[in-house]
Formats: C-alpha cells, sequence, structure tokens
C-alpha cells in the first residue's frame, strides 16, 4: 500500500469530525466533556496540536531521527477560537499531514517512529493509532453534546 493511500482512513474520519464540527453552534464549545474535564473546543484544539505532532514525528523519523517525539500538551487550549478558526485549522494539519505522506515512499512506510509511553512502533503501524485516537474523542464530544442537549 502507497503512503498516500494510507491516507484515506483518516481523511473518512477527518470528514466525520467535520460534519460533527457542522451541527455545532460556537456556544457549543465551550461544553464540558467528561473525563479530564476539557471543553469541546479545547478537544478539538487537542486533535489538531497532535495532528501537527504526528506529522513533525514522521518527518523525524524521515530524516533517520529515532527519538520519542516530544509531546507537548496545552490544557487550556486557545480559548478565543470560534467554529470557522477550528475549521481551518482541522484542515491546514490535515492538508500537512497529507504534504508528509505524499513525500514518502513505500519503504518509509516501516520507519520506526516513538511517542512516549508507546512501545515501539512504525509510521505504517502507528496510522490505526492515529485513526483511533480522533474517533474516541469524537465519541466523547458526542456523548457530552448529547448530555448538553438532552439536560
Amino acid at each position: 500500500m502507497a503512503p498516500a493511500d494510507l491516507l484515506k482512513p483518516l481523511e473518512g474520519q477527518r470528514e466525520e469530525t467535520l460534519r460533527l464540527l457542522d451541527t455545532l453552534v460556537d456556544a457549543d464549545l465551550d461544553v464540558v466533556v467528561r473525563g479530564d474535564g476539557r471543553t469541546v473546543r479545547q478537544l478539538l484544539y487537542h486533535l489538531i496540536d497532535r495532528e501537527h505532532e504526528i506529522s513533525a514525528g514522521i518527518r523525524q523519523a524521515l530524516g533517520g531521527d529515532a527519538r520519542p517525539v516530544r509531546l507537548v500538551e496545552r490544557p487550556s487550549g486557545p480559548p478565543d477560537w470560534d467554529l470557522a478558526r477550528i475549521r481551518r485549522e482541522l484542515a491546514e494539519a490535515r492538508e500537512e499531514l497529507r504534504q508528509t505522506f505524499l513525500a514518502m515512499r513505500d519503504e518509509d512506510l516501516d520507519l520506526p517512529i516513538r511517542w512516549p509511553g508507546w512501545p515501539a512502533r512504525t509510521i505504517r503501524t502507528a496510522i490505526p493509532y492515529v485513526l483511533e485516537h480522533e474517533d474516541s474523542h469524537l465519541d466523547e464530544l458526542r456523548s457530552a453534546l448529547r448530555r448538553e442537549r438532552a439536560g
């Protein structure tokens, strides 16, 4: 499977995230998601932030650097991002990842990529994790929004 082909499930997941975003109003961004207490805005920002880090980690691996990727968690996120800005940022993060994948060769998929706390993985085997990460947060967002709208 060519590197660009691995983007198809990720892009399908992103389309699902954008469909959810289309159902929101700016006030929904302040709804608290159960668990760690982040808001919808903060969780969406987290997805954007992680996607940039994934792109950086893959580029790092492509450059031969197998050190763990440095994760930077910004728990409060950007307090002033509205839905339009979040949509733009999601699109830009995905385009960055797309460009990273388009520059890869098939053999690059087997390069090691490391995140703190992860077992050893390759770029190829990290893709299902990336997909599950966004999907699980999308489930959290849906649950929080259902509770808010029911209450």
